[in-house]
């Protein structure tokens, strides 16, 4: 054996490639599959690999791999799978190799070579770039086409006999495979329920199936709280169920002197944790497929969660693709600017730059593809095939539309800010001055106070989420950004939001202009609401007028509604970044709480490579990081934090103390 760890490898972005495809076309409703609504990137056949290496006494050394290929190595060609001997000295060695199933990688392990990121890969295009592995496939017997999940046990809380067979209560909301042992000839259906109601419903339930001898008893892997099994011997079933997960772990916490709010992150933390799986997906009942606008909100909250860049950067990988690019990311125009702001946001708080340049010809293309569908005046507009989404709320839509140039905007200057990561010219300023400058011109309507979702319509409709954008990203500022506040975001008389897909930007950009009350207001209410009407994770959106099983009623279902959606964890965010007060920058982090009418907190905020853990009691501030590059700011000034000393400011933010 090797003193280094030896890793599975392969061409970068095939393995990201591959398991999204398995991924967007394993959604079922009512039974039947449910094909991916836009295009699916399919990674490459083949794929050839090189290292030069010296070895300073003879071995030998196994290609192993679960495709097929050759070895060149010395002047002559070798079986993979085989032992290959060698001699002392100096080699240069490619495999190549194609699977037609999955896609090329391959694992060697020796006292004379492994496999690792210093082996150079090519995807027969003749550009080398250096080959990607994980440790988690670092085995001969691992195979990085079945992806690397946790399972454990699941016991139901009870078993309730039922007309036809009997109901099996997990206790709260899972993700996982079902084992159903069966007599011989028995014919079963299992009815799957993220409520009780929808597992008692066999006609209307959204997942649901019918098992005869022809079928396996391993059951693949699906969302639910309940299982009905049904059946004339349903009573002769044994069910085992399993939860299948990924052990990341906790490293932000948050508690204050309110119990509600306890269980409000605990809820929003096992329905993140649910929905972190190969890919951020939104909700693990439908869609179970990965959408860019989601996306971006989970990489904001995975950062502050988790502090674990691995799915954020797989999930990026993954809603790239492939180009050329046709159409936008998931048909959406404002989810293609997304992408490039997530990924922008992610650089600056991680200052990842390796995975930047393994994905910037990618994000180029993609911007490039943006830039080809703008109208004479530089404005994003809708092109066939195109779905302007923003939300599902009521807007004046008439291209040109606001709230999409506001996020082209700031797609142009996170181009800006990437290139300089890659030292390249900036092209992209200019574009967003010029962009900025017709924006105001056209959008801004002086009488209104606030900007119009559309100047061509004539409706001159203004709506909170075209305002909301305009203060987070800060294109306004001054009396005019004042006046925005006014006339949009605190205007009773504008149509509320209504999803809770947008109410976490409005409830940043509350937070963002000090209005943090109103935001810890709005979390007792709306996932205090839920908690009291039993919900085990977040629901896809909440009614406090609807009662009973309406709850679950959506896109013209009874079901319909995802009972465990990943933007709806969003107060985890809220939490960390603007009542703690954590915000990450490049190279540091800045601590700047605010309570709100919380009278006490406590919290650990991932940052760096440590943590700092704020404190509030009594009206006073205790600080401790673990991590470099930290400052406190009171408003004010600005006070650079030591690792490893407690710090103690006053709530008025007028007197420092150091133990």
């Amino acid at each position: 054996m090797s003193l280094k760890q030896a890793k599975w490898i392969w061409y970068p972005g095939e393995f990201e490639i591959y398991h999204h495809l398995l991924l967007s076309f394993r959604r079922q409703e009512f039974g039947c599959d449910y094909p991916c609504a836009w295009h699916v990137s399919r990674p490459e056949a083949s794929a050839r690999f090189f290292k030069a290496f010296a070895a300073r006494q003879g071995g030998v050394f196994t290609v192993v791999t679960h495709g097929q290929g050759m070895v060149r190595l010395g002047g002559r060609l070798h079986r993979v799978n085989e032992p290959i001997a060698i001699e002392a000295g100096d080699y240069e060695i490619a495999v190549e190799l194609f699977d037609l199933n999955a896609f090329p990688s391959f694992f060697i392990d020796s006292d004379v070579l492994i496999t690792d990121e210093s082996w150079s890969a090519e995807a027969y295009d003749a550009v080398r770039v250096p080959a990607a592995g994980s440790p988690a496939f670092c085995s001969p017997a691992d195979d990085p086409a079945v992806f690397p999940f946790c399972y454990r046990d699941l016991t139901p809380v009870s078993i309730e006999p039922i007309e036809g067979g009997a109901l099996y209560d997990f206790g709260r909301e899972t993700f996982g495979p079902v084992r159903v042992t069966r007599p011989a000839g028995a014919a079963i259906r299992l009815i799957y329920g993220e409520s009780r109601e929808e597992a008692l419903d066999a006609e209307h339930a959204i997942l649901r199936e019918t098992l005869t001898d022809r079928d396996p008893s391993d059951r693949p892997a699906r969302a639910f709280r309940y299982l009905a099994v049904l059946g004339e011997r349903a009573n002769d079933v044994t069910v085992e169920a399993r939860e299948e997960y990924l052990p990341i772990e906790d490293k932000a916490s948050f508690s204050a002197d309110e119990p509600l709010l306890n269980n409000v992150w605990a809820l929003c933390a096992r329905t993140f944790h649910l929905n972190t799986r190969e890919f951020f997906l939104d909700g693990v009942k439908r869609d179970r497929w990965v959408w860019s606008g989601d996306a971006y909100q989970s990489f904001m909250i995975a950062r502050y969660l988790y502090n674990d860049p691995s799915v954020t950067e797989r999930t990026i990988i993954a809603l790239l693709g492939k180009p050329p690019y046709k159409r936008h990311i998931n048909t959406i125009n404002d989810y293609s600017a997304y992408l490039i702001i997530g990924l922008w946001e992610h650089i600056e708080a991680t200052g990842r730059l390796n995975f930047l340049r393994t994905v910037w010809p990618n994000v180029k293309a993609l911007y490039a593809f943006i830039l080809n569908r703008l109208d004479e005046r530089g404005y994003a507009v809708r092109r066939e095939g195109d779905w302007i989404f923003v939300d599902w709320g009521e807007l004046d839509k008439t291209d040109p539309v606001c709230f999409e140039q506001i996020v082209l905007w700031q797609a142009h200057r996170a181009m800006a800010a990437l290139a300089e990561r890659m030292g390249e010219a900036d092209e992209y300023t200019a574009k967003a001055d010029a962009l900025k400058e017709n924006i105001l011109s056209d959008f801004w309507d002086e009488e209104k106070g606030a900007f119009v979702d559309s100047f061509t319509s004539g409706r001159r409709f203004v709506t909170r989420q075209t305002n909301i954008f305009a203060v987070l990203y800060g294109l306004v500022g001054g009396e005019q950004k004042q006046s925005v506040i006014e006339n949009a975001l605190l205007n009773p008389a504008l149509p509320p939001i209504t999803t809770p897909y947008f109410k976490l930007y409005e409830l940043l950009a509350l937070c963002e202009i000090g209005a943090i009350d109103a935001a810890q207001d709005f979390i007792a209410a709306y996932w205090g609401g839920m908690l009291q009407e039993g919900a085990t994770s977040v629901w896809e959106a909440y009614d406090p007028q609807q009662t009973g099983a309406e709850h679950f009623a959506m896109y013209g279902s009874p079901y319909g509604k995802s009972l465990c959606h990943a933007w709806g964890s969003g107060p985890i965010l809220l939490l960390c970044r603007y009542v703690a007060g954590v915000s990450l920058t490049r190279g540091g982090f800045r601590v700047a709480p605010n309570p709100g009418h919380y009278r006490s907190f406590d919290a650990t905020v991932p940052v760096g490579n440590g943590e700092v853990s704020v404190k509030y009691e009594n009206g006073v501030f205790t600080v401790h990081t673990t991590a470099p590059g930290g400052v406190f700011f009171d408003g004010k000034t600005e006070t650079a934090l030591e690792v490893g000393k407690n710090y103690r400011f006053r709530s008025k933010f007028v007197e420092l103390t150091l133990e």
